[in-house]
């Protein structure tokens, strides 16, 4: 599949410019900027374009010419439509929208057009604020070229620097290229969607205005989405029909690992049945007898199902390891214990930490374990031991558990907040000495 992609993508040079000058259409269009998380969209866009070794000037153009036209295309409703469209919802409903992005408009005046083409928040309302206070049409098409001139190449060039040089890093062929930057974007659309459920932002109102509970629709979501992915892995496993995949991502991957061993078997430690088991035991036990959440031991009950559940599947499914990871380990394969482990357990310690917590400790500390859970994942290829297809079953299925927990904790909140400076120490210090001590001895 990834072969079919790259060969369409350089069979048709001007696919990617195109498909980026819509998702800047998109991004910069009032109202619709809001809800399209198109930053990830974006790098993974630029990135397959460097990794290419694509023109460069045509996708800039493509960012320029559709970042211009969704923001001329916003003013000219500002201009001609405003009152009508105040009436209509976001603005009927949330008016403070509009008075946030007047009251940055007339603080700012032209250069707020300049600004807020870099803000997330109110970047696809200011042309609007501009159109519907009546600001010149021709000042405010010149700030526009000028503003998304900068624009596109502050938001494209990571990404296709990115690309081009994992293309020519030592270790990474075309195929890896295409693989991490499949997991940076997926990292980024996580990140981009979570702002979006912040109290307050587009995602968020548009699901509160249609009076569905937007915490718990995302709870849900992530459920639904999580056991979709692993039944799928499941049919892939049972179908074979990717057997040709996955025996080639896992040659890729095996053949990096082998160049950084010491570094792999490092992250792998991590995620060390033991060393989960432990992180759970110490967090019941510093809820328990610290803050008296009684209710704290179903952290420890929650990781030892997540390890029950993936002994029956693999014992269910029977999957031999890999050669190389015959030879280390007795055990079957599918899906992969670590990363099962790793998500279950590390998303459940980063929602029981992180509860009560502002929503920028929550993003910022998801983040982190999000790309944790990853790393240990990918781990287990660098490794040898897993076929790919076994970690992202594994995957699958400790998300799809850890958000069983969010659900449960939803039904029942805690009644104490953690102080977070206190106790994330106590939990990242046993991560590092564990993993450095396994891998030394």
């Amino acid at each position: 599949m990834t072969e079919q992609l790259l060969d369409l993508a350089r069979e048709n040079p001007l696919l990617l410019p195109l498909l980026v000058g819509l998702l800047s259409f998109a991004e910069s269009v009032a109202f619709i900027g809001l809800l399209v998380p198109g930053v990830a969209i974006l790098f993974a866009l630029s990135a397959l374009s460097g990794s290419l070794e694509a023109a460069l000037l045509p996708l800039l153009a493509g960012g320029v010419i559709g970042a211009i036209a969704g923001d001329q295309l916003s003013f000219l409703l500002g201009r001609h439509f405003a009152p009508h469209l105040q009436r209509r919802w976001p603005l009927n409903r949330y008016p403070e929208w509009r008075q946030r992005g007047e009251s940055f408009f007339l603080r700012r005046g032209g250069a707020s057009i300049v600004i807020g083409r870099f803000i997330g928040p109110v970047r696809p309302l200011i042309p609007f604020i501009a159109g519907s206070c009546k600001m010149p049409s021709a000042r405010f098409t010149l700030i526009n070229g000028c503003s998304a001139l900068a624009w596109s190449p502050a938001y494209l060039l990571p990404g296709y620097l990115t690309g081009l040089g994992f293309k020519h890093l030592p270790l990474i062929e075309e195929q890896g290229t295409f693989i991490l930057v499949a997991i940076i974007s997926l990292i980024i659309g996580f990140q981009q969607i979570h702002v979006r459920m912040h109290p307050g932002a587009g995602l968020w109102h548009w699901l509160a205005e249609r009076r569905i509970n937007p915490q718990l629709t995302s709870i849900l979501s992530l459920l639904v989405i999580s056991t979709a992915l692993f039944g799928l892995s499941i049919w892939a496993q049972l179908s074979g029909r990717f057997s040709a995949i996955n025996e080639g991502l896992y040659t890729l991957l095996y053949g990096i690992g082998q160049k950084i061993s010491p570094i792999a078997q490092f992250i792998t430690h991590a995620g060390d049945p033991p060393l989960l088991i432990a992180l759970l035991a110490l967090a019941s036990l510093t809820g328990l007898l610290i803050y008296r959440e009684r209710r704290s031991i179903s952290l420890l009950f929650a990781g030892l199902s997540t390890i029950l559940v993936n002994h029956l599947l693999k014992e269910s499914f029977r999957v031999a390891r890999p050669e190389a990871g015959q030879a280390l380990l007795d055990s079957y394969s599918f899906p992969s214990g670590h990363s099962s482990g790793a998500c279950a357990i590390y998303a459940i310690l980063a929602i029981w930490l992180l509860r009560g917590q502002s929503h920028k400790a929550r993003h910022i500390g998801y983040m982190l374990t999000a790309v944790l859970i990853l790393m240990i994942g990918l781990s287990r290829a660098f490794l040898g031991v897993h076929w790919p297809l076994d970690i992202i079953a594994g995957l699958a299925e400790g998300l799809a558990i850890a958000t069983l927990y969010r659900l449960w904790l939803h039904r029942y909140p805690p009644t104490q907040t953690l102080t977070l400076t206190k106790t994330l120490p106590l939990f990242l210090l046993p991560v590092l000495v564990y993993a450095g001590v396994m891998t030394l001895f």
